[in-house]
């Protein structure tokens, strides 16, 4: 049986005449009887009593009305559904922020998907950007937050915010600048707090292409510490100063537990953006997620509750 047969059927039966049918139907008389005995000879029934004023069902054809309408109606449902399903905004999704920007954006982003999409599972990943950078690339990341620096053709960066570095010390800390900007070289002058330099995302790598770009001495280490949250303690230990974004730090910061300057350096700050795989299918709840991370991040630096950024044009 084809679904074309159900729709003939119940077509007939409702107007009463083959050719009333045909004529609603768009179909030749002849094809449309043609389809009907087809469909009684696979039955080996006779669903049709055919008369002078047109044509009634059998009781075996009053059976088949009923279960052809229920058909139709899952059949029509199905499409509906899968539809649906196509434009909604659901299911699960993991969006990966790197360390030393989950301060800012975690529970915000968090608490605008649970208002706005209460459907979708919203799985969140704090990573050193290295590590988002393959996870991308295989797939187990959906949306993620990165840096301006050189990404994998596949990647699509769609750039929200610049981030300004500040030099951060402990707030005893006897060797500290007077409260105020400060310049690189003052900001050089001690060995430094800072991560390892293991990809171009980090944001090592970002002050020392401004260093480099100055013309200036590179970094001098005190340590190296490859946790944001641990590096931070180390700095407000006295171990030395570190160059960051202020958001790494915020809550230290208003503390009076660390001491942010800012830095006037050319290219002392990094831009940044949302980031999807062009070689995975864009969701509509991949979109949405996408859409929400850069409404979040706007509303933040507007706000001010995101210091030290400013929104791309």
């Amino acid at each position: 049986m084809e679904l074309r047969q159900f729709r003939y059927f119940l077509s007939i039966v409702d107007c009463g005449s083959l050719s009333r049918a045909s004529q609603q139907l768009f179909i030749a008389q002849s094809a449309l009887s043609k389809q009907i005995a087809d469909l009684e000879d696979e039955l080996g029934v006779q669903l049709l009593h055919r008369n002078r004023s047109g044509v009634v069902p059998t009781e075996a054809g009053k059976t088949f009305y009923d279960h052809a309408q229920s058909v139709l109606r899952l059949v029509n449902g199905t499409k509906a559904a899968v539809q649906a399903a196509a434009e909604a905004v659901s299911g699960s999704i993991v969006v990966a922020l790197p360390q030393s920007m989950a301060a800012m954006l975690a529970m915000p982003l968090m608490r605008a998907a649970k208002a706005r999409y209460p459907q979708v599972i919203l799985h969140l990943n704090e990573e050193l950007t290295g590590n988002m950078v393959e996870q991308m690339i295989r797939g187990q990341v959906d949306v993620a937050m990165f840096t301006d620096a050189p990404l994998p053709d596949e990647f699509e960066f769609t750039p929200v915010l610049e981030e300004d570095f500040y030099l951060l010390h402990a707030a005893d800390d006897e060797q500290a600048p007077p409260l105020g900007d400060v310049t690189i070289e003052v900001a050089l002058a001690r060995p430094l707090v800072y991560p390892s330099h293991a990809h171009s995302h980090s944001t090592r790598a970002i002050v020392e292409n401004a260093v480099q770009a100055g013309g200036l001495s590179m970094i001098s280490m005190a340590a190296e510490v490859n946790s944001v949250h641990a590096l931070i303690s180390v700095v407000e230990a006295g171990i030395g100063p570190t160059i960051m974004p202020l958001g790494v730090a915020l809550r230290e910061i208003e503390d009076g537990r660390l001491v942010a300057h800012r830095i006037l350096c050319k290219g002392m700050s990094r831009t940044i953006g949302v980031c999807v795989s062009s070689h995975v299918p864009l969701t509509n709840t991949k979109k949405a997620l996408s859409s929400l991370l850069l409404e979040v991040s706007r509303e933040l630096c507007t706000s001010g509750k995101w210091p030290g950024t400013t929104l791309v044009s």
